[in-house]
């Protein structure tokens, strides 16, 4: 493995920021640390640069143990959410600024700067300062400024942050195609699920200092390992009253789960199959939601969202409506069980 991070510790004072994290990343993957605020993530990534120290705990980087070196001989790139650009250097400059600091030979250092001001579109605008750049270019100054010296890691610190929802949408897309093009080794930090799906290769999510499952976005998404991770990846209804639904109501009492949209079919009578085994509700709340209805249903004492295609008729509130769950992910122990709507199977069977 390029990078492993192994028993990482780290105390704020009584608050325990990272609880013994370990994990491995292959050489030029482009990983996502996800989670919500005060979960831990940007402390990792810190300690990974060198700026903040570990109580303790080991950091590899291409088999070298890094914990006693200084930040700047780790070899490591660093893009923070604020650019932290040099507001009195231009274009140029600023990218060349990691290159001059190490006293690169001054033909290199401009070749270098104009293949990357090449590199993020920038042609043209060396000599402006960032007062004069816009959000996206900025972060792309930072960008080319972090790669300049050719690091073997780079670390993202929330690098969308501070841009509108527009920009920061090209930007990721960008990113990622840049990365990936380059073959750098990359860790970005983020609590936007949207952003860490379109651009890690591999997410970590964490939460309270400690990571509570490393995989793919679809991995993570469809089979969440435990109740943080189901609550916090995707849209969700929390539900506890099982027995207001004919396929459930063999579970545990006292139980919680999730019930995610796209599990949750809502329809006219006559609309659906297996009516047999739908459950009678009424419409609360429709919502638009571009290219669908978020349709949210009162069946018994409990409340469940699907989606309905714009294309069917449109609902409305206080209707009655048939509602079929399909899926469930029920919480035990912090732990996560898949349940399936098993009693829509057995009467499909029996009309075969």
């Amino acid at each position: 493995m390029y990078v492993e991070v192994k028993n990482l510790n780290k105390k704020f004072g009584s608050y325990r920021a990272s609880k013994n994290i370990s994990f491995e990343i292959e050489r030029g993957k482009l990983i996502g640390l996800l989670g919500p605020s005060g979960s831990g993530k940007t402390t990792i990534l810190r300690i990974i640069a060198g700026l903040e120290t570990a109580d303790s705990g080991e950091i590899y980087i291409d088999g070298k143990l890094v914990n006693n070196i200084s930040p700047g001989k780790r070899g490591i790139g660093f893009v923070f959410q604020n650019y932290a650009l040099f507001r009195n250097m231009t274009v140029y400059e600023n990218i060349a600024f990691g290159l001059s600091i190490k006293k690169a030979d001054k033909g290199y250092i401009k070749q270098r700067v104009t293949e990357l001001i090449e590199l993020i579109g920038l042609k043209g605008l060396e000599k402006r300062y960032p007062s004069q750049l816009s959000g996206g270019q900025k972060q792309r100054v930072a960008f080319a400024r972090a790669i300049a010296p050719k690091p073997q890691l780079l670390l993202l610190d929330e690098p969308f942050a501070a841009i509108d929802a527009k920009v920061r949408k090209e930007l990721r897309t960008w990113l990622k195609q840049m990365i990936h093009k380059l073959g750098i080794t990359s860790i970005f930090v983020t609590h936007d699920q949207e952003e860490a799906v379109e651009v890690a290769d591999e997410i970590i999510i964490t939460n309270l200092g400690s990571i509570e499952q490393i995989g793919s976005a679809v991995e993570i998404y469809k089979n969440p390992k435990t109740a943080f991770v189901a609550k916090f990846v995707g849209e969700s209804n929390i539900i506890g009253n099982f027995s207001e639904f004919k396929a459930f109501k063999q579970l545990p009492d006292g139980s919680e789960a999730i019930v995610r949209p796209e599990f949750v079919e809502i329809g006219r009578k006559g609309e659906m199959q297996c009516e047999l085994v739908c459950d009678k509700g009424v419409v609360v709340d429709i919502s638009f939601a571009g290219s669908n209805w978020i349709v949210t249903v009162k069946v018994g004492d409990a409340e469940v969202s699907g989606i309905r295609s714009l294309e069917k008729d449109n609902l409305h509130i206080g209707e009655e409506v048939v509602v079929l769950v399909h899926r469930l992910y029920l919480f035990k122990d912090n732990k996560v069980e898949i349940i399936e709507n098993n009693v829509k199977s057995d009467v499909v069977s029996a009309y075969i």
